[in-house]
């Protein structure tokens, strides 16, 4: 698993292969968010099981969401 951002080629090319319903490439998305993410609602929650919930809903709203992605931004 790589620490480093993801270049934009392959960030395109991970949200191109989730948006066709590629089920290794949304796990390969989690994975690369999931430290992140999960560390984000643990600061702002400070409760394990809360966290936990609220970053599964993160991904969940994500992986629905990557077609309204601005490929511009």
């Amino acid at each position: 698993m790589a620490n480093h951002p993801p270049s934009t080629g392959e960030l395109v090319t991970l949200v191109d292969a989730c948006l066709a319903s590629n089920d290794e490439a949304a796990a390969a998305f989690v994975r690369r968010y999931q430290v992140r993410v999960f560390g984000l609602c643990w600061r702002m929650l400070a409760h394990r099981q809360d966290a936990e919930d609220a970053a599964q809903e993160t991904f969940v709203r994500a992986l629905k969401s990557l077609g309204h992605w601005d490929r511009s931004r």
